[in-house]
């Protein structure tokens, strides 16, 4: 399906995810593959798996109806601070019971690189396998034929993603694609650097009126010949030195 996840107004945002499918069954599937940290970005991920949940059902379909919805994160950074901890699994649960739980939305997400520190490599485990495929992929180069028949849906996998089996249709897709993500990121930085220009400008605005209020407030607290220079400072959050310099000119 497209990437992309259209928001419902044009105020809302709008969200591309690097692969949405769904199966025979009218299952849900997102696949992100995610190098650098970003803030949020769990977040992001919840938003998008439930848009994908909520607006699957037309008006005149049953809430019954509704598919799960299945989100694998494939980070090639670390997600927490654990040292081994590297399959996170989150779904709906009873904090009371945890065996009592809603499957309808499934979030996963997978740290590659401490999973390929932790060097166990056991091609006889799916999970193991792919999890190969997609951090040591040249390890199934040296494979005997009979393996290669046991593990034909990898196989398959690393064959797919070669450039010399793709139809002209397919590169000029890609393309459109990747071009679309530049896009994107693109604009989105343009216009943080813009958000952040004129943060900049507000906050230095700001720090004078604030500043100017503060020398104000130090010079009525001078003139009152009550507090020392160094109360002053304490009580207005600033340096001796300023105080001092303000008194000079009092």
């Amino acid at each position: 399906m497209s990437p992309e996840i259209l928001p419902d107004t044009d105020e809302n945002k709008n969200s591309i995810v690097d692969v949405r499918c769904t199966d025979n069954h009218g299952r849900h599937f997102i696949v992100e593959m995610q190098v650098a940290r970003q803030t949020g970005f769990n977040k992001r991920v919840l938003m998008n798996t439930s848009k994908i949940y909520s607006r699957q059902l037309t008006k005149n379909k049953q809430y019954d109806l509704a598919q799960p919805v299945y989100s694998l994160n494939l980070l090639d950074h670390t997600f927490n601070q654990s040292e081994n901890d590297w399959y996170h699994y989150f779904a709906f649960t009873n904090r009371a019971n945890h065996d009592e739980y809603w499957d309808d939305m499934q979030i996963i997400f997978i740290e590659l690189p401490k999973w390929k520190k932790m060097n166990i490599f056991d091609l006889n485990k799916p999970q193991d396998r792919w999890l190969m495929y997609f951090t040591e992929p040249s390890l199934f180069d040296r494979i005997s034929k009979e393996e290669y028949e046991r593990y034909s849906e990898i196989c398959e996998a690393l064959e797919s993603v070669e450039a010399k089996n793709f139809s002209p249709e397919k590169i000029y897709g890609y393309e459109l694609y990747v071009d679309s993500i530049r896009q994107y990121h693109t604009t989105m930085s343009l216009e943080r650097k813009a958000g952040w220009k004129e943060g900049v400008a507000e906050g230095e605005e700001l720090g004078k009126q604030i500043g100017l209020e503060t020398s104000l407030q130090i010079i009525q607290e001078i003139k009152k010949n009550i507090l020392s220079p160094e109360e002053i400072a304490i009580q207005f959050n600033t340096n001796v030195e300023m105080v001092l310099s303000l008194k000079s000119i009092v």
